[in-house]
C-alpha cells in the first residue's frame, strides 16, 4: 500500500492519530530512503569531505606522520598511510554506495581510533590549544555518529 493510499483510506484506526502517523511513516518496499535525492546529497557531502581529507593526508604524508609522532600515535610511519587509505576507501564507498556498511564501519573505526589520540584536548595546557582540540574532537564525534547511522541504513537497505 502506498503512502498516498494510506492517507486516503479510512479505517478503525482513523480516530487514533498515533496509529495513523505510524502507518504513514512506514517505508514501502518501493520507496527506500537510500533512493532519495536528499540521502544521495548527504552521502556525497559526508563521504566526499572524508575522501578529500584522506587525499590531503596522503599528499602531505610526511607532515601528517610528523604530527602523529608529536601526538604520540603508535607507529605513525605505518598507521598514518594505512588509516588515510582506509578513510579514502570508506569515503568513496559512502559516496558510491558500494559496500556501504563496510565503508561506514571503516570510517567509524578510523574516527574511534584517531580522535582520542590526535585531539586529546584534556591533555592541553594552553587554553587556545585546548579549545581547538576540543572542537576537532567534537566534530569527529559527530562524524562518528553519522558513520554509525550510515552503517545502520546500509544494513537495512540490503
Amino acid at each position: 500500500m502506498t503512502v498516498a493510499s494510506r492517507l486516503t483510506s479510512r479505517s478503525d484506526s482513523d480516530d487514533d492519530p498515533l496509529e495513523r502517523t505510524e502507518a504513514v511513516s512506514e517505508p514501502t518496499d518501493n520507496d527506500s530512503v537510500t533512493d532519495t535525492a536528499l540521502f544521495r546529497l548527504g552521502r556525497v557531502l559526508f563521504g566526499g569531505v572524508l575522501a578529500f581529507n584522506a587525499i590531503d593526508n596522503l599528499r602531505n604524508l610526511e607532515e601528517r606522520i610528523g604530527y602523529a609522532e608529536f601526538k604520540g600515535a603508535p607507529e605513525p610511519d605505518r598507521t598514518v598511510p594505512a588509516a588515510s587509505v582506509g578513510l579514502l576507501l570508506g569515503g568513496l564507498g559512502i559516496v558510491l554506495w558500494k559496500l556501504p556498511a563496510a565503508a561506514a564501519l571503516g570510517i567509524a573505526g578510523f574516527l574511534a581510533g584517531t580522535t582520542p589520540v590526535m585531539h586529546d584536548f584534556w591533555n592541553q595546557d594552553d587554553e587556545e590549544s585546548k579549545q581547538q582540540e576540543q572542537i576537532q574532537f567534537l566534530k569527529n564525534t559527530a562524524l562518528f555518529g553519522a558513520a554509525l547511522a550510515f552503517a545502520r541504513v546500509a544494513r537495512r537497505s540490503k
